[in-house]
Formats: structure tokens, C-alpha cells, sequence
């Protein structure tokens, strides 16, 4: 079967704004949610890899890429799982299956929680409990706001940032990165999160939130991925425990791991286990 390769991109509105998406191939749908601070056109070249089989669809998190900041700000995972179920519904889907990587699993895992009518399975990518101090000191140095100034030297302190200056970096996986922590970019109204600007509404939330008190929520079938040198790994037997229905594996990676590090490998497993009757 032949499969449009073009990606359907669009915008729907939600009651906190504009969503940013794109979608292709057709089927069962499903829901792809990005890491910080990137936006649906991460997945650009990963979706066509389930598109012969599944309605694949990628919605760029409310703050981030071209979708609205939210007025007031986010300030915990359950509002931004609403903003997925909202998208879900102006797209007059009733039911989705849901891959969450980094923040995005932050995001789905409660979205499994709160919504579990809405789900049919889940996949959890290098999902973590970042709900302590200690860990929020981490990405409030990970992630912060680089005040503009008129020599542009902040353009070249994100350039830094994102790899830009580091030997062998891939020029347009960089200057992917680069753009989308541009995007994010600024403080104006986000003075919730502190220093992080609009780049840290994500991690604020999931640094302000107890993933474990979240996943004994979870009913639905559950695959879980760290990868084999990933740093946040040394949870993963934890949440095959405390997940109901649950299998994980770990692919090869350099550190924590995405689907671009291995996108085969990445999709062959999540077709398969998208494919399995029950776990």
C-alpha cells in the first residue's frame, strides 16, 4: 500500500489558544508529544515511519513552537494533559494511542491518569520522576532565559547551547535545536517560572509533580523505553513495577535516548507493540 509522504500541517483551537500539528497516513490514531523545547516538526521524518499502518499525528505543546503561549501559564502537567484531550477532541478523535518522550511522557503519563477513557495504549520514553528539589535545580540550570542583547551575542551563548560550537555537531539537527530554543526564547509573561522563561513551563510543571503517585493511576497497556546508557534508566525497573500493564526494553543509545538515534529500531518496537493484544 502506497503512502502519502506529505505531512497534513495545520492549527486547531483549544479554549487556551491555537495548537500547532501535523498529521500523516491513515488507521488507528497516534499521538506523538515532544520533548523541551522542541515542537511537532521534530517528529517530521520519524511519522512516516508508522504511516503505512497508523494515523500518526504530532501536536507541538501549548507555550512551545507555534502553539499560543497560554494566558495564564501552566503551571502543572494535569493542565497541559488537558490541552492534549481538548486537541484530541477538536480533531473529533474519541480515542488515541499516546508516545511521550522526556517531557511529552510527563505530559502523556497524567493524560493516562486523568483521561484513561481516551487511551487505548501508551508509550513512556525516557520517563522520570523529576519531582524533587534537587532535580529542579537541574533544569532550572538546563533550561533558562538568555536576556537579548544588541550585539546578538545571546544568539551565539544558544548556538553554544545546543551543540553548535562541539566538533562533528550535525549542522541541521542543530540549527533545528537552535530555532526552537529561539522560539522560547523570552520571559514576558512567564515570570512563574523564574529564570527559565517560556522554555522552563514544561519543566516546571513535572519538576513540581510526583510521577510516581501518577503511574499507580495507569491502567492502560504500557511500553516503557530508556535507553541502554540513558541516565534516567535507573528507574526503569521501578516503573515496570509500579505500572499495571507493562513491558520496557532499551535500545542502543548515546545517553538518554529519541527515536532519531535509532528510528528503525524505535519504530519496528512501537509498531509491535501498537500491534500486540494486550500486555
Amino acid at each position: 500500500m502506497s503512502v502519502d509522504t506529505k505531512l497534513k500541517r495545520g492549527f486547531v483551537q483549544i479554549p487556551d489558544g491555537n495548537v500547532e500539528y501535523f498529521e500523516i497516513g491513515s488507521g488507528e490514531p497516534f499521538l506523538m508529544l515532544h520533548a523541551t523545547p522542541a515542537s511537532c516538526m521534530t517528529y517530521k521524518d520519524i511519522a512516516p515511519l508508522l504511516a503505512d499502518e497508523f494515523r500518526v499525528i504530532a501536536m507541538t505543546t501549548m507555550g512551545y513552537g507555534q502553539s499560543d503561549r497560554p494566558n495564564p501559564p501552566y503551571e502543572n502537567l494535569g493542565q497541559f494533559a488537558t490541552s492534549v484531550s481538548q486537541f484530541l477532541e477538536a480533531l473529533n478523535i474519541e480515542k488515541t494511542s499516546l508516545f511521550g518522550t522526556h517531557t511529552g511522557s510527563e505530559i502523556a503519563a497524567v493524560f493516562a491518569a486523568k483521561f484513561p477513557e481516551k487511551l487505548d495504549k501508551l508509550v513512556l520514553e525516557e520517563v522520570f520522576n523529576w519531582g524533587t528539589p534537587s532535580r529542579r535545580a537541574v533544569h532550572e540550570r538546563i533550561h533558562r532565559y538568555y536576556e537579548e542583547k544588541m550585539d546578538g551575542t545571546h544568539l551565539l551563548e544558544l548556538w553554544e547551547k545546543v551543540g553548535g560550537l562541539k566538533e562533528g555537531a550535525n549542522l541541521k539537527l542543530t540549527t533545528e535545536r537552535f530555532i526552537s530554543n529561539l522560539i522560547v526564547n523570552s520571559a514576558d509573561g512567564a515570570e512563574i517560572y523564574g529564570g527559565m522563561g517560556w522554555e522552563g513551563a514544561g519543566p516546571f510543571a513535572m519538576t513540581h509533580h510526583d510521577m510516581w503517585e501518577t503511574v499507580e493511576k495507569i491502567d492502560a497497556p504500557t511500553l516503557v523505553i530508556h535507553g541502554t546508557t540513558s541516565e534516567l534508566g535507573r528507574s526503569h525497573e521501578k516503573f515496570l513495577t509500579n505500572l499495571k500493564r507493562s513491558r520496557g526494553i532499551n535500545p542502543p543509545s548515546q545517553g538518554n535516548f529519541s527515536p532519531h538515534q535509532a528510528p528503525q529500531i524505535w519504530a519496528d518496537e512501537v509498531r509491535k507493540f501498537l500491534r500486540e493484544p494486550g500486555v
